[in-house]
């Protein structure tokens, strides 16, 4: 009868233990319109503000929506109007100075501020080129056909595509690259993305945040009234 009881009690305890949640790599800084997030091994579900982000989720944004997130080592990633990413890796040791960072853009508006995270350790992806920084902010749009254009609004660093070819790129530049992610030599030219939230940082309360912090404060729940088409007015 002993041994039934414990038995009973290491089969009670099995059935209920914690399961594995997937490891925080930073949280939702602002919202408008609706977000949403797909950890690994879950269901697609709304990301609102000080919601935590999972390494390896896959961040979507609405039609006029976009997200801002703030990563553990400071850095900041926005997503504009209709766009999709994948957190594909991230390791972070702090005060160590080491760790990794791998962005996947599958497509949309993009504008990721670099942190403290050794920057030869951080990499953006589209769907045919690498991008590697060295403390940068870039801007990016990625188009349904892998296509993509790409500016260095602040710092340099360079562009590789499969081939093996690569170029650098420096403050200013703007880079076209096609489908089968060929591209020739960058441009020194004004670029826009045409989306507030990308172009200027987040509208948070009718107030637009620009330049190099300009992916940082404020915010809103998904779907609020503060996340109307007015605030990318």
């Amino acid at each position: 009868m002993r041994f039934g009881l414990i038995a009973l009690c290491i089969g009670i305890s099995v059935v209920f233990a914690p399961s594995a949640f997937p490891e925080d790599v930073g949280k939702a800084t602002r919202v408008q319109r609706y977000a949403y997030q797909t950890p690994p091994q879950a269901e697609k579900t709304p990301i609102y503000k000080l919601n935590s982000v999972a390494k390896n989720s896959k961040l979507e944004t609405v039609p006029s929506g976009a997200l801002e997130v703030t990563f553990t080592d400071g850095s900041r990633l926005t997503l504009g109007s209709a766009s999709s990413i994948i957190v594909d890796n991230y390791v972070y040791a702090g005060a160590q100075g080491s760790g990794e960072q791998t962005l996947k853009m599958s497509r949309g508006l993009f504008r990721f501020v670099s942190g403290s995270m050794p920057k030869d350790k951080v990499k953006l992806q589209t769907p045919n080129v690498a991008i590697g920084i060295r403390g940068t902010v870039v801007k990016a749009q990625v188009n349904g056909d892998g296509s993509s254009t790409i500016f260095f609004e602040h710092g340099s660093g360079h562009v590789e595509n499969g081939s093996g070819k690569s170029v650098e790129m420096s403050e200013g530049d703007m880079l076209k690259v096609g489908a089968d992610g060929s591209f020739g030599n960058p441009e020194s030219k004004n670029w826009t993305a045409g989306d507030s939230a990308v172009d200027l940082g987040l509208f948070p309360f009718g107030q637009p945040f620009g330049g190099p912090d300009g992916g940082s404060g404020g915010g809103d729940g998904a779907g609020s009234s503060g996340g109307s088409d007015s605030d990318n007015r």
